[in-house]
Protein backbone atom coordinates (compact mmCIF):
# COMPACT_ATOMS: atom_id res chain seq x y z
CA UNK A 1 0.00 0.00 0.00
CA UNK A 2 1.34 3.13 -0.69
CA UNK A 3 0.97 6.80 0.77
CA UNK A 4 -1.96 9.13 -1.21
CA UNK A 5 0.43 11.95 -0.79
CA UNK A 6 3.35 10.26 -2.13
CA UNK A 7 2.47 7.79 -4.91
CA UNK A 8 4.80 8.71 -7.32
CA UNK A 9 7.74 8.42 -4.94
CA UNK A 10 6.32 4.96 -3.93
CA UNK A 11 6.57 5.04 -0.26
CA UNK A 12 4.89 2.07 1.52
CA UNK A 13 2.55 2.18 4.56
CA UNK A 14 0.60 -0.12 6.71
CA UNK A 15 -3.07 0.83 6.74
CA UNK A 16 -3.16 1.20 10.51
CA UNK A 17 -1.82 4.98 9.77
CA UNK A 18 -2.56 5.89 6.34
CA UNK A 19 -0.13 7.93 5.98
CA UNK A 20 3.62 7.61 5.16
CA UNK A 21 6.64 8.61 8.07
CA UNK A 22 7.11 12.64 6.15
CA UNK A 23 3.36 13.04 6.36
CA UNK A 24 3.34 12.18 9.36
CA UNK A 25 6.21 14.21 10.90
CA UNK A 26 4.34 16.91 9.00
CA UNK A 27 1.36 16.58 11.16
CA UNK A 28 -0.96 15.15 8.58
CA UNK A 29 -4.19 13.81 10.60
CA UNK A 30 -3.69 10.23 9.65
CA UNK A 31 -5.80 6.63 11.10
CA UNK A 32 -3.11 6.26 13.71
CA UNK A 33 -4.84 7.51 16.78
CA UNK A 34 -8.97 5.86 15.50
CA UNK A 35 -6.57 2.80 15.11
CA UNK A 36 -5.13 2.69 18.60
CA UNK A 37 -8.47 3.37 20.46
CA UNK A 38 -10.45 1.04 18.43
CA UNK A 39 -7.90 -2.10 18.46
CA UNK A 40 -8.02 -0.97 22.80
CA UNK A 41 -11.49 -0.80 23.38
CA UNK A 42 -11.73 -4.15 20.81
CA UNK A 43 -9.52 -5.58 23.28
CA UNK A 44 -10.66 -4.44 26.52
CA UNK A 45 -8.70 -1.87 27.69
CA UNK A 46 -9.03 1.80 28.53
CA UNK A 47 -8.54 3.74 25.10
CA UNK A 48 -6.36 6.71 25.39
CA UNK A 49 -4.42 7.91 27.92
CA UNK A 50 -6.63 9.31 30.82
CA UNK A 51 -5.93 13.01 30.84
CA UNK A 52 -8.79 15.21 32.66
CA UNK A 53 -9.45 13.46 36.20
CA UNK A 54 -8.51 15.23 38.83
CA UNK A 55 -6.65 11.92 40.49
CA UNK A 56 -3.19 11.32 39.18
CA UNK A 57 -1.18 8.44 39.08
CA UNK A 58 2.71 9.03 39.65
CA UNK A 59 3.63 4.76 38.61
CA UNK A 60 4.84 5.30 35.56
CA UNK A 61 5.62 7.91 32.90
CA UNK A 62 1.92 8.59 31.38
CA UNK A 63 1.01 9.88 34.49
CA UNK A 64 -2.73 9.02 34.04
CA UNK A 65 -5.05 11.76 35.49
CA UNK A 66 -8.25 10.06 36.22
CA UNK A 67 -11.06 10.25 38.68
CA UNK A 68 -13.16 7.76 40.92
CA UNK A 69 -13.49 4.17 39.33
CA UNK A 70 -11.68 4.98 36.07
CA UNK A 71 -8.93 2.44 35.26
CA UNK A 72 -5.15 3.64 34.25
CA UNK A 73 -3.81 3.06 30.11
CA UNK A 74 -1.74 0.01 32.03
CA UNK A 75 -5.39 -1.72 33.39
CA UNK A 76 -3.24 -2.61 36.73
CA UNK A 77 -4.36 0.65 38.59
CA UNK A 78 -7.55 1.87 39.66
CA UNK A 79 -8.42 5.39 41.16
CA UNK A 80 -10.73 5.68 44.06
CA UNK A 81 -11.89 8.77 45.67
CA UNK A 82 -8.52 10.31 46.76
CA UNK A 83 -5.78 8.27 45.35
CA UNK A 84 -4.44 5.49 42.76
CA UNK A 85 -4.68 2.36 44.24
CA UNK A 86 -3.06 -1.33 42.35
CA UNK A 87 -5.75 -3.68 41.14
CA UNK A 88 -4.23 -6.35 42.29
CA UNK A 89 -2.31 -5.27 45.45
CA UNK A 90 0.98 -7.20 46.03
CA UNK A 91 0.67 -8.70 43.06
CA UNK A 92 1.49 -8.42 38.91
CA UNK A 93 0.20 -9.55 35.83
CA UNK A 94 3.10 -11.81 34.93
CA UNK A 95 4.52 -15.08 33.63
CA UNK A 96 7.85 -16.54 33.31
CA UNK A 97 9.97 -18.58 31.45
CA UNK A 98 13.93 -20.10 30.94
CA UNK A 99 16.21 -19.15 27.92
CA UNK A 100 19.36 -20.72 27.98
CA UNK A 101 22.63 -18.78 27.64
CA UNK A 102 23.58 -16.97 25.82
CA UNK A 103 20.28 -16.04 24.30
CA UNK A 104 18.86 -13.94 21.32
CA UNK A 105 19.42 -10.85 23.62
CA UNK A 106 19.21 -7.53 22.41
CA UNK A 107 22.52 -6.67 24.08
CA UNK A 108 23.98 -9.70 23.76
CA UNK A 109 27.55 -8.36 22.16
CA UNK A 110 28.05 -6.44 25.36
CA UNK A 111 25.89 -8.94 28.05
CA UNK A 112 29.21 -9.50 30.68
CA UNK A 113 27.61 -13.09 31.30
CA UNK A 114 27.89 -13.50 27.44
CA UNK A 115 31.51 -11.71 26.63
CA UNK A 116 32.95 -12.82 30.26
CA UNK A 117 32.01 -16.39 29.45
CA UNK A 118 29.53 -17.58 32.19
CA UNK A 119 27.93 -19.51 30.44
CA UNK A 120 28.05 -22.68 32.61
CA UNK A 121 28.52 -24.44 36.10
CA UNK A 122 30.03 -28.06 35.28
CA UNK A 123 28.01 -29.34 32.19
CA UNK A 124 25.23 -27.48 33.35
CA UNK A 125 24.46 -24.00 30.89
CA UNK A 126 23.06 -21.26 32.79
CA UNK A 127 19.96 -19.57 31.77
CA UNK A 128 18.04 -15.91 32.36
CA UNK A 129 14.56 -16.11 33.68
CA UNK A 130 12.55 -14.16 31.10
CA UNK A 131 9.85 -12.02 33.10
CA UNK A 132 6.63 -11.39 30.58
CA UNK A 133 4.56 -8.67 32.38
CA UNK A 134 1.36 -8.57 31.18
CA UNK A 135 0.44 -4.82 31.09
CA UNK A 136 2.10 -1.80 29.12
CA UNK A 137 2.32 1.53 29.51
CA UNK A 138 2.42 1.96 25.37
CA UNK A 139 0.22 0.77 22.49
CA UNK A 140 2.57 0.17 19.63
CA UNK A 141 1.08 -0.64 16.77
CA UNK A 142 3.55 -3.06 15.73
CA UNK A 143 3.77 -4.78 18.58
CA UNK A 144 5.44 -7.97 18.67
CA UNK A 145 4.26 -9.11 22.21
CA UNK A 146 0.66 -8.74 21.49
CA UNK A 147 -0.47 -11.61 23.56
CA UNK A 148 0.25 -9.17 26.62
CA UNK A 149 -2.97 -7.59 25.99
CA UNK A 150 -4.65 -10.57 26.61
CA UNK A 151 -3.40 -11.03 29.94
CA UNK A 152 -3.85 -7.16 30.24
CA UNK A 153 -7.93 -7.25 29.93
CA UNK A 154 -8.13 -10.80 32.01
CA UNK A 155 -6.07 -9.78 35.03
CA UNK A 156 -4.09 -13.20 35.03
CA UNK A 157 -1.84 -15.20 35.59
CA UNK A 158 -0.94 -13.33 38.72
CA UNK A 159 2.02 -14.00 40.83
CA UNK A 160 3.64 -12.23 43.98
CA UNK A 161 7.27 -11.08 44.11
CA UNK A 162 8.30 -14.12 46.20
CA UNK A 163 6.55 -16.61 44.15
CA UNK A 164 8.47 -15.33 40.69
CA UNK A 165 11.76 -15.67 42.80
CA UNK A 166 11.14 -18.91 43.70
CA UNK A 167 10.86 -19.73 39.93
CA UNK A 168 14.83 -19.08 40.05
CA UNK A 169 17.54 -21.84 40.71
CA UNK A 170 21.20 -22.01 40.80
CA UNK A 171 21.87 -22.17 37.35
CA UNK A 172 19.82 -18.93 36.81
CA UNK A 173 22.22 -16.39 36.24
CA UNK A 174 20.53 -13.15 34.87
CA UNK A 175 17.00 -12.26 35.18
CA UNK A 176 15.42 -10.04 32.38
CA UNK A 177 11.93 -8.06 32.66
CA UNK A 178 10.20 -6.90 29.52
CA UNK A 179 6.50 -7.53 28.35
CA UNK A 180 3.83 -5.60 27.75
CA UNK A 181 6.81 -3.18 29.78
CA UNK A 182 8.08 -3.22 33.43
CA UNK A 183 7.39 0.51 33.62
CA UNK A 184 4.47 -0.79 34.74
CA UNK A 185 5.68 -2.91 37.56
CA UNK A 186 8.43 -0.67 39.22
CA UNK A 187 7.90 -2.21 42.67
CA UNK A 188 6.85 -5.65 41.60
CA UNK A 189 10.30 -5.95 39.75
CA UNK A 190 12.45 -4.66 42.28
CA UNK A 191 11.26 -6.63 44.70
CA UNK A 192 12.13 -9.72 42.89
CA UNK A 193 15.00 -8.56 42.30
CA UNK A 194 16.00 -8.08 45.81
CA UNK A 195 14.39 -11.62 46.87
CA UNK A 196 16.89 -13.01 43.81
CA UNK A 197 20.06 -10.99 44.94
CA UNK A 198 19.40 -12.24 48.23
CA UNK A 199 22.09 -15.00 48.88
CA UNK A 200 24.01 -14.77 45.22
CA UNK A 201 24.41 -12.41 42.31
CA UNK A 202 21.70 -12.56 39.54
CA UNK A 203 22.13 -9.95 37.02
CA UNK A 204 19.15 -7.80 36.43
CA UNK A 205 18.09 -6.51 33.42
CA UNK A 206 15.76 -4.34 31.82
CA UNK A 207 13.87 -4.11 28.11
CA UNK A 208 11.90 -1.23 28.28
CA UNK A 209 10.33 1.75 26.25
CA UNK A 210 11.68 3.93 28.63
CA UNK A 211 8.48 5.56 29.79
CA UNK A 212 9.39 5.13 33.20
CA UNK A 213 8.29 7.41 36.25
CA UNK A 214 11.30 9.67 37.85
CA UNK A 215 9.54 8.20 40.96
CA UNK A 216 10.92 4.50 40.01
CA UNK A 217 13.93 5.30 38.00
CA UNK A 218 17.02 6.30 40.06
CA UNK A 219 16.11 3.06 41.77
CA UNK A 220 15.73 0.91 38.91
CA UNK A 221 18.88 1.76 37.31
CA UNK A 222 20.76 1.38 40.92
CA UNK A 223 19.46 -2.11 40.78
CA UNK A 224 20.86 -2.67 37.36
CA UNK A 225 24.09 -1.38 38.58
CA UNK A 226 24.68 -2.98 41.59
CA UNK A 227 24.28 -6.37 39.88
CA UNK A 228 25.82 -5.90 36.86
CA UNK A 229 23.01 -6.00 34.45
CA UNK A 230 21.51 -3.91 31.64
CA UNK A 231 19.02 -1.38 30.95
CA UNK A 232 17.65 -1.92 27.44
CA UNK A 233 16.76 0.69 25.93
CA UNK A 234 14.06 0.58 23.42
CA UNK A 235 13.92 4.60 21.38
CA UNK A 236 10.90 3.98 18.93
CA UNK A 237 11.11 7.59 17.17
CA UNK A 238 12.42 10.81 18.23
CA UNK A 239 9.93 13.06 16.12
CA UNK A 240 7.12 13.66 18.50
CA UNK A 241 4.29 13.04 15.93
CA UNK A 242 5.75 9.52 14.57
CA UNK A 243 6.22 8.06 17.96
CA UNK A 244 2.74 9.13 19.10
CA UNK A 245 1.44 7.15 15.58
CA UNK A 246 2.96 4.76 16.49
CA UNK A 247 2.63 3.96 20.22
CA UNK A 248 0.03 6.26 21.21
CA UNK A 249 1.97 8.13 23.91
CA UNK A 250 4.21 11.17 23.55
CA UNK A 251 7.69 10.31 23.86
CA UNK A 252 8.92 13.07 26.63
CA UNK A 253 9.09 10.91 29.77
CA UNK A 254 11.89 8.35 27.75
CA UNK A 255 14.01 10.95 26.31
CA UNK A 256 14.70 12.57 29.39
CA UNK A 257 15.38 9.06 31.37
CA UNK A 258 17.75 8.16 28.27
CA UNK A 259 19.40 11.29 28.77
CA UNK A 260 19.73 10.65 32.75
CA UNK A 261 20.73 7.73 32.80
CA UNK A 262 23.28 8.68 29.97
CA UNK A 263 24.71 11.04 31.95
CA UNK A 264 25.82 8.00 34.34
CA UNK A 265 28.76 6.94 32.33
CA UNK A 266 31.34 7.85 34.73
CA UNK A 267 29.69 6.15 37.55
CA UNK A 268 29.19 2.56 35.74
CA UNK A 269 31.08 -0.55 35.43
CA UNK A 270 30.55 -2.00 31.97
CA UNK A 271 27.81 -1.17 29.63
CA UNK A 272 25.26 -0.11 31.71
CA UNK A 273 22.86 1.26 29.20
CA UNK A 274 22.08 -0.16 25.13
CA UNK A 275 20.05 0.88 22.87
CA UNK A 276 17.81 -0.47 20.00
CA UNK A 277 16.00 0.87 17.10
CA UNK A 278 13.12 -1.06 15.50
CA UNK A 279 13.74 -0.30 11.89
CA UNK A 280 9.75 -0.64 10.87
CA UNK A 281 9.58 0.37 7.16
CA UNK A 282 7.90 3.08 5.81
CA UNK A 283 7.94 4.75 8.82
CA UNK A 284 11.46 4.06 10.97
CA UNK A 285 13.20 5.47 7.70
CA UNK A 286 17.05 6.96 7.45
CA UNK A 287 15.74 10.21 8.21
CA UNK A 288 14.65 8.78 11.54
CA UNK A 289 17.40 6.84 12.26
CA UNK A 290 19.30 9.97 11.77
CA UNK A 291 17.30 11.91 14.43
CA UNK A 292 17.29 8.88 16.48
CA UNK A 293 21.38 8.39 16.20
CA UNK A 294 21.98 11.86 16.37
CA UNK A 295 19.91 12.31 19.95
CA UNK A 296 21.95 8.89 21.33
CA UNK A 297 25.39 10.57 20.61
CA UNK A 298 24.60 13.91 21.86
CA UNK A 299 24.04 12.15 24.73
CA UNK A 300 26.95 9.93 25.06
CA UNK A 301 28.41 8.24 21.25
CA UNK A 302 29.78 5.15 22.83
CA UNK A 303 26.43 3.63 23.96
CA UNK A 304 26.17 0.38 22.28
CA UNK A 305 23.23 0.69 19.73
CA UNK A 306 21.46 -2.48 17.73
CA UNK A 307 19.70 -1.88 15.13
CA UNK A 308 16.70 -4.24 14.83
CA UNK A 309 14.59 -6.20 12.04
CA UNK A 310 10.74 -5.59 11.55
CA UNK A 311 8.79 -8.91 11.64
CA UNK A 312 5.20 -8.20 10.53
CA UNK A 313 2.59 -8.02 13.87
CA UNK A 314 -0.65 -6.47 15.42
CA UNK A 315 -1.85 -4.07 13.24
CA UNK A 316 1.43 -3.46 11.42
CA UNK A 317 0.88 -7.01 9.91
CA UNK A 318 0.17 -5.48 6.15
CA UNK A 319 3.84 -4.37 5.87
CA UNK A 320 7.41 -6.71 4.90
CA UNK A 321 10.06 -7.70 7.04
CA UNK A 322 12.97 -4.89 7.43
CA UNK A 323 15.05 -5.22 4.36
CA UNK A 324 18.70 -6.16 4.03
CA UNK A 325 19.16 -3.19 2.34
CA UNK A 326 17.47 -0.85 4.71
CA UNK A 327 19.55 -2.33 7.43
CA UNK A 328 22.61 -1.61 5.95
CA UNK A 329 21.98 1.70 4.88
CA UNK A 330 20.63 2.43 8.39
CA UNK A 331 24.20 0.93 10.07
CA UNK A 332 25.87 3.46 7.37
CA UNK A 333 23.89 6.06 8.87
CA UNK A 334 24.34 5.38 12.18
CA UNK A 335 27.84 5.32 11.99
CA UNK A 336 28.09 8.76 10.12
CA UNK A 337 26.49 10.52 13.16
CA UNK A 338 28.69 9.19 15.66
CA UNK A 339 28.02 5.92 16.91
CA UNK A 340 30.86 3.63 17.82
CA UNK A 341 29.20 0.44 19.02
CA UNK A 342 26.42 0.04 16.79
CA UNK A 343 25.55 -3.44 14.54
CA UNK A 344 22.43 -5.11 13.02
CA UNK A 345 21.02 -6.86 15.73
CA UNK A 346 19.29 -9.87 13.88
CA UNK A 347 20.92 -10.47 10.53
CA UNK A 348 18.36 -13.62 9.93
CA UNK A 349 14.89 -11.76 10.03
CA UNK A 350 15.96 -9.09 7.32
CA UNK A 351 13.90 -9.81 3.87
CA UNK A 352 14.26 -8.93 0.21
CA UNK A 353 11.83 -6.77 -0.09
CA UNK A 354 11.77 -3.61 -2.05
CA UNK A 355 10.58 -0.31 -0.62
CA UNK A 356 11.92 3.39 0.10
CA UNK A 357 13.41 4.03 2.92
CA UNK A 358 15.60 7.13 2.44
Amino acid sequence: MLCPNHEQEERIISQSIGFCSECVRNDVQSNAQQTHETLRMRDGLVPVVPSNGTISCSECGNHCKMNEGDLGFCNIRIATSSEVVDRYPGQAVVSWYFDPLPTNCVADWVCPVTTEQELGIGQKRLKNLAVFYGSCNSDCLFCQNASYRTMMAKGKPLLTPQELANAADDYTACVCYLGGDPACNPEHSLKTSELLNEKRQVRVCYETNGNISKKWLNRISGIITDTGGTFKFDIKAVSPELYRSLTGISNSTMLKNFKELSSMKSDRKGEFLVASILLVPGYVDLLEVKKICRFIVDNDPTIPTALLGFSPHHAMSDLPRTSSAHAKASLEMAKDEGLTNVRIGNMGLLGVDRYRFD
